[in-house]
């Protein structure tokens, strides 16, 4: 709360690992959430979400805005980390003082989005972050829990998927509030540009009008004009339609959280009875079927919790 940077990191990774010790210190930094905006990019892999990223921080902070970037990587298979792919794209951030970057693993969490990345969203707000630029993993359609993460999404394109925006538009297509057209200086441009326009171009809740911006982000081009699209969208979101977005964000933070804790206890439950040990190893050996066993040891824990009483 006193704008030590190391202090977030160290308290983002208590949370990344749960337990707690990271909740607790946490619920410190509730009365403060809600004043960042809350920016985040999706897109299907490869169309240059880091890139842009990356630019348009650099943007925003040399007109004095403090700025965070968390970046969920798809996760490591063998170490379960982050792959970090993302910082190769951001180095001309990581230069600037003052944008905090931090890449996080997405656990293979649905959806694209780290759960432990939304209590990363409440650690910048408490540092004191004016914009917080979330990349996701970009899983395609299924990459939509962003949307309840972020004020802003930015749904990003290339040329190149512009034979599958008929498949794409009850997917990213619909989840985005700014569309942008990247890569715009390669063959099909023009027509993925039409296209996307003819599908967007619908008034939204509180009259905000999709709009489609063209970028080239390698070279720089067209990030101002992202940058005046975002801050007009948050604009829009001072009424009631931000605070049912901020409303929603706490809503999946909570649910997240009692998914998590009841699988941990589920979990450890299961790990220490004899009726599970019998139940893997019948499994194991073919003797008995997935559903089969995942319907016996159900039943075992509903038959246990009979007769106790739920304190609040």
């Amino acid at each position: 709360m006193n704008g030590d940077e190391k202090s977030a990191a160290r308290l983002i990774s208590l949370v990344e690992r749960g337990g707690e010790e990271g909740h607790r210190e946490l619920r410190k930094l509730f009365p403060l959430a809600h004043r960042a905006h809350v920016v985040g990019v999706t897109g299907p892999p490869g169309a240059g979400k880091s890139t842009l990223i990356g630019k348009l921080a650099v943007s925003l902070h040399d007109e004095g805005r403090s700025v965070a970037v968390l970046a969920v990587d798809p996760t490591s298979v063998k170490t379960k980390g982050a792959l970090l792919g993302d910082r190769l794209r951001m180095k001309e951030a990581e230069k600037k003082t003052g944008i905090f970057i931090r890449s996080m693993a997405d656990r293979n969490y649905p959806g694209g989005i780290s759960q432990a990345a939304i209590g990363a969203v409440y650690v910048m707000e408490g540092l004191g972050k004016d914009v917080v630029l979330i990349e996701s993993v970009g899983a395609g359609q299924s990459d939509k829990a962003i949307l309840s993460l972020a004020d802003t999404v930015i749904t990003l394109f290339t040329p190149d998927y512009g034979d599958e925006i008929q498949l794409m538009k009850a997917g990213l297509l619909e989840i985005g509030d700014i569309v942008v057209l990247n890569k715009a200086d390669k063959a099909g441009a023009e027509t993925t540009e039409r296209a996307l326009s003819a599908s967007v171009q619908q008034p939204t809740e509180g009259d905000w009008f999709i709009p489609v911006i063209t970028m080239k982000a390698q070279k720089g081009e067209g990030v101002e004009a992202l940058k005046k699209a975002v801050e007009a969208h948050w604009k829009v979101l001072k009424g009631e339609k931000g605070k049912r977005r901020r409303g929603e964000r706490v809503n999946v933070f909570m649910m997240g959280l009692l998914k998590e804790e009841l699988w941990k206890r589920f979990c450890e439950k299961l790990g220490v009875g004899t009726e599970y040990q019998k139940t893997r190893d019948e499994v194991r050996a073919g003797k008995l079927d997935p559903y089969t066993a995942v319907d016996r040891l159900l039943q075992k824990m509903e038959d246990e919790g009979r007769g106790t009483t739920v304190t609040p």
